[in-house]
């Protein structure tokens, strides 16, 4: 899956701290974190409620900035940027994927998947690979229709288009199948690993289950702040078996914490 024709990598990250402070009380929610997605990787980052893994998202995205450490997108170092440029390079070159959606409930489908573009001013050069997508994820048929109309399954499949629209280097998830029921969250995940087959998409979901997290080629592991572990998936044959690695890995560390 590693570039070799010298293009950058679609995500490297630097040495990744985060702190938040809870009144008197200084949390570390990211703690000297490294990694490196490579072009066409379908990657689930795991980890239980408080790990640190929604944190690493925002950090990725540029929606926060890190206290210690460097986000590299597309070669480009989002710490150097403006507020300005930031703006404009997150929103042609990152897509976002929120639990909740994020539609905007005036708009029809298609105006929700447009907008990205339409503020930067490309809806024209864009309308082609709006066409592929809304047929490649069977939302022709629903381009008119506002999101109350849509089911569940159909308002994901809107965001994810819309993520897509600018054609970015990068798509990040969050906990995408979070507000489906587990069919469609699985026919969620099936379409993800397809387009990243098909179109060399590069997708990081951030996940806390293991059936999701099957799908995937690799799943980078957080506990407190840090990576515990990397591994590939293709040596698991289901979702059980993958999921008893993963909590075998974090039991088998959690000693480790404790002295630490």
């Amino acid at each position: 899956m590693n570039a070799t024709d010298g293009a950058p990598l679609p995500l490297r990250i630097e040495h990744l701290t985060k702190r938040f402070r809870q009144g008197s009380v200084i949390i570390e929610a990211l703690r000297d974190v490294s990694l490196e997605i490579a072009r066409g990787e379908f990657v689930a980052v795991m980890g239980a409620s408080g790990s640190g893994k929604s944190t690493l998202l925002h950090l990725a995205a540029g929606l926060t900035a890190p206290d210690e450490g460097r986000v590299f997108v597309d070669g480009e170092d989002l710490a150097g940027m403006s507020d300005r440029r930031l703006t404009i390079f997150r929103r042609r070159r990152i897509g976002v994927m929120f639990q909740a959606f994020n539609l905007i409930p005036s708009l029809t489908a298609e105006q929700n998947v447009l907008l990205p573009v339409r503020t930067d001013g490309r809806a024209a050069s864009a309308r082609e690979r709006f066409e592929s997508l809304f047929a490649r994820l069977r939302l022709k048929e629903r381009r008119t229709h506002r999101p109350d109309a849509l089911s569940g399954g159909e308002q994901q499949r809107v965001a994810f288009a819309r993520a897509l629209i600018a054609d970015p280097a990068i798509v990040l998830a969050d906990e995408p199948t979070g507000s489906l029921d587990s069919v469609t969250g699985q026919e969620l995940c099936r379409l993800l690993q397809e387009l990243c087959r098909e179109q060399n998409r590069t997708i990081v979901v951030v996940t806390h289950e293991p059936a999701v997290a099957t799908w995937t080629d690799r799943v980078i592991v957080l506990a407190d702040g840090r990576v515990l572990a990397d591994f590939r998936t293709e040596k698991f044959s289901d979702a059980q078996s993958l999921a008893a690695h993963y909590h075998d890995t974090v039991r088998a560390a959690s000693p480790l914490e404790a002295s630490s």
